[in-house]
């Protein structure tokens, strides 16, 4: 019998997201349990990369996990993990939006602004505007074609809101090469934009 327990406890730990995700099909609550244990910690990170109150990142998380059980099934994410991240954030900037109405003072709006310059062009007329979806797809087919190391800075900046010191520091370089990566970034992404722009 203790065997059995063992190996029961051995499985459990080593759930791969396929097996998760037929949990969630199956309407079995151990879904809720084995998504906790393997990426709950995730989901807190990406959290409180945006909400500084506990309390909120907390919630936050709890909100990710009913999220994903009324939407799995019908939906069936090719990556449990990016799933989560996506959900985890979007809730955070929902909850970090109703938060910071009437102020703005973390990492991330300072990413937000330094960013928005480089997506605004054209903003306001119509002939070339781009719309959400359109920069969905130009964002991701120039990401795309980026290098590793320039993805990486990108999104840990415009997408996690992590501050240049983070970034270095994770990855190991100095700031002035995140610095400089960024703004090459953003000048091949504005140079691409206007040409899509042009081409309406």
């Amino acid at each position: 019998m203790e065997q059995i327990e063992t190996k029961k406890a051995q499985l459990s730990a080593t759930m791969g997201d396929q097996q998760i995700i037929q949990l969630f099909f199956q309407r079995c609550e151990e879904a809720i349990t084995q998504t906790q244990k393997k990426y709950g910690a995730l989901c807190r990170s990406v959290a409180q990369r945006l909400l500084t109150d506990p309390r909120d990142t907390e919630e936050c998380v709890s909100d990710t996990y009913l999220r994903v059980w009324n939407a799995i099934p019908p939906e069936r994410p090719r990556s449990l993990r990016a799933y989560l991240a996506r959900i985890t954030r979007n809730l955070a900037l929902d909850r970090y939006n109703y938060n910071t109405a009437a102020q703005r003072s973390t990492a991330l709006t300072d990413a937000f602004e330094e960013l928005e310059p480089w997506i605004a062009t054209g903003q306001g007329d119509p002939d070339t505007e781009l719309d959400a979806s359109e920069l969905r797809r130009v964002l991701n087919g120039f990401l795309r074609r980026q290098s590793a190391e320039v993805r990486v800075f990108f999104l840990r900046r415009y997408w996690y809101g992590e501050s240049i010191r983070e970034i270095a520091e994770e990855c190991c370089v100095s700031e002035a090469k995140v610095k400089t990566s960024l703004f090459r970034t953003r000048e091949r992404l504005r140079a691409e934009l206007e040409q899509e722009r042009i081409t309406l």
